[in-house]
């Protein structure tokens, strides 16, 4: 069975899918506004793994598993707030949340994916 990777920069590709499962990272919109709250950060984010979801064929129903990942504890119950709302009309997948210094100082969340695929709604 072939990998097939889409959306391919010079150092990664940013959704790989193999035997059914798409599996990316997701990062909100750049550059990051360092003066912002995790708010708009995590509505970027969720904006993004729709586009990636889309593009292999998927939607957030199809979410098996995400990998949270935020830059400080303190932004955990304002994510979830968002996040009880955006998984609000599906069941939602199995999740993790840890707390990490991501690779952009500026970058409060970061998240990883793996969805099922081809069998969009």
């Amino acid at each position: 069975m072939n990998i097939q990777r889409k959306l391919v920069e010079k150092r990664y590709s940013k959704l790989s899918i193999y035997n059914g499962v798409a599996y990316f990272a997701a990062t909100p919109d750049r550059p990051f506004d360092v003066s912002a709250t995790i708010i708009p950060q995590a509505r970027q984010i969720l904006a993004r793994v729709e586009e990636r979801l889309a593009e292999a064929g998927s939607t957030k129903s199809d979410l098996l598993f995400v990998m949270v990942i935020l830059s400080d504890r303190n932004y955990l119950s304002t994510f979830n707030e968002i996040w009880d709302e955006w998984v609000s009309d599906i069941i939602p997948p199995s999740r993790a949340c840890v707390i990490a210094e991501l690779t952009n100082p500026d970058m409060k969340v970061e998240f990883i994916i793996h969805a099922r695929v081809g069998l969009a709604h």
